[in-house]
């Protein structure tokens, strides 16, 4: 969903809202303690029909424990993905096999401004993790063929500020989108074997500060 999208609902919502004079309270915003978030911007996406491109967070879950003005947040995605194929293509043969394993997570602290009885204003920050294994096999069955297999494994953290916007649709069903410039660094060490010679490739190294603009919906529920 592009982010223009993402502003006109989150405008829409919120301005009525915003505009109402009486106090809220946090515990009269928050009347439980914990919520559970689901990224849902892919399907909303697709029900208006909007072509939607995937969302930038990486999180598929997120979970919330309030503590009346300050909140402990945390969030948690996992990717599992099998391939196998043969190749016959260009008269060779070749066997491909290809397992990846990811999973991203993060917790933090924010801190709550209630804006409105329906609309909540929220900062804090974010301690960053993530954990993968890739491992690939590559075996030509032609004349003089080799097997290739890799083995990476990669290893990152960082963190960064976030601010999020909520609304409150019931005591019980929010929606809310959230900004991050979460600063990452990560290694990934990769062992090669070639018809049974293992070498080790030099570790790959990177590192980023990246904005991350309100392009996702959470859908949450309190309980």
């Amino acid at each position: 969903m592009k982010l223009y999208y993402q502003i006109i609902v989150i405008l829409f919502l919120a301005l009525p809202a915003i505009s109402q004079k009486t106090e809220t309270s946090i515990a009269q915003f928050y009347p439980f303690k914990n919520e559970l978030g689901i990224n849902f911007t892919n399907v909303l996406g697709n029900v208006l029909s909007l072509n939607p491109e995937n969302a930038n967070s990486p999180y598929g879950l997120t979970y919330r424990r309030h503590m009346g003005k300050v909140s402990f947040r945390s969030a948690f995605n996992l990717n599992i993905t099998n391939k196998e194929e043969d190749d016959f293509s260009s008269g060779s043969f070749l066997s491909r096999k290809l397992n990846i394993v990811s999973t991203d997570f993060r917790i933090g602290l924010e801190r709550h401004i209630v804006l409105s009885k329906r609309v909540l204003f929220s900062y804090g920050i974010d301690i960053l993790g993530r954990f993968g294994t890739e491992d690939s096999e590559i075996r030509d069955f032609n004349v003089n063929g080799k097997t290739f297999i890799s083995n990476e494994k990669t290893l990152g953290g960082g963190i960064g500020p976030v601010l999020r916007l909520e609304y409150k649709i019931s005591d019980r069903i929010f929606i809310s989108s959230e900004t991050s410039l979460y600063g990452f660094y990560s290694r990934t060490k990769e062992k090669l074997s070639i018809n049974g010679t293992i070498s080790e490739e030099p570790e790959t190294k990177n590192s980023s500060v990246k904005l991350e603009l309100p392009q996702s919906l959470f859908f949450n529920i309190s309980f």
